[in-house]
């Protein structure tokens, strides 16, 4: 442990399992993996998940905890610039009439929402996840245990962890166990966003489908301005991809080895 960057534990929750990683000193080096079975369902009010989160935070004793949502358990949605709106109670009403217009009448009621920051004039993208369970990561898994530093979901973890590499437009692909969500943003404002379930097992599926997505979104390929895709598939990203006509696929890479904990390692963004 060090006192000058405490050892921090990454947890990544999905429907059925969470990953931990935790992260130890200051160059946060990877120093233990644990993964557990779990009930993640609102039926219990999360309390599978709490319980197995609690364990595995007594059981590798760190200082800070940090979370990542599988994108099965969040929604997302394009939320378009609004100049009219003048204070984040109003964006917060109008996000939920939008949230309700997508998923259906009052569904806004029982989900937590959170939007992304961005400057004046462009498109933003909107998040929600259960509110009972934010209620429940909220309140740090009980007294004595670390607070829960941030809470984030697989795709905004991605844009985040991979900022630096995505240009004024393009599609982001992040691709889990049983989860496609895709987002295409142009000259930085966001266009679309949606996450399906989709069973995807190989680079020749995967392109299948993004070709599907291209049919439907009636876009105009041109082989002289190539339309940027960007690739989080870690658990096939050691095969060979194909090519499509006027797309340029730029792989997001991870560098841990650890067939095990890849995709935690390369969601979490914690370094190998």
């Amino acid at each position: 442990m060090s006192l000058l960057s405490p050892d921090t534990l990454s947890l990544y929750i999905e429907p059925g399992r969470i990953q931990a990683v935790k992260a130890v000193g200051f160059g946060q080096r990877p120093g233990e993996v644990r993964q557990r079975n779990a009930t993640v369902h609102a039926s219990d009010n999360w309390q599978g998940m709490s319980q197995v989160c609690m364990e595995l935070i007594r059981h590798t004793k760190v200082q800070k905890v940090r979370v990542v949502l599988s994108d099965n358990l969040a929604r997302y949605a394009c939320f378009a610039w609004r100049p009219e709106l003048r204070n984040p109670d109003e964006e917060l009403a109008l996000l939920k009439l939008n949230f309700d217009d997508i998923y259906g009448p009052n569904s806004s009621a029982d989900w937590h929402f959170g939007i992304n920051a961005g400057p004046p004039g462009l498109n933003r993208l909107s998040i929600a996840i259960p509110a009972s369970l934010f209620a429940v990561l909220q309140n740090h898994f009980g007294v004595g245990y670390p607070k829960v530093q941030s809470v984030q979901t697989a795709f905004s973890a991605t844009l985040r962890a991979h900022r630096k590499q995505l240009g004024p437009r393009g599609w982001l692909v992040n691709l889990e166990q049983g989860r496609l969500t895709l987002g295409h943003w142009q000259d930085d404002s966001w266009q679309w966003v949606y996450s399906v379930h989709a069973e995807l097992n190989s680079p020749e599926e995967l392109i299948e489908r993004i070709r599907h997505e291209i049919r439907m979104s009636s876009l105009s390929l041109k082989p002289a301005q190539p339309l940027p895709i960007y690739l989080h598939t870690p658990a096939i990203e050691h095969l060979p991809f194909g090519t499509i006509e006027g797309v340029h696929f730029i792989p997001l890479k991870t560098l841990n080895k650890d067939a095990g904990a890849k995709y935690a390692f390369a969601l979490l963004g914690v370094k190998s």
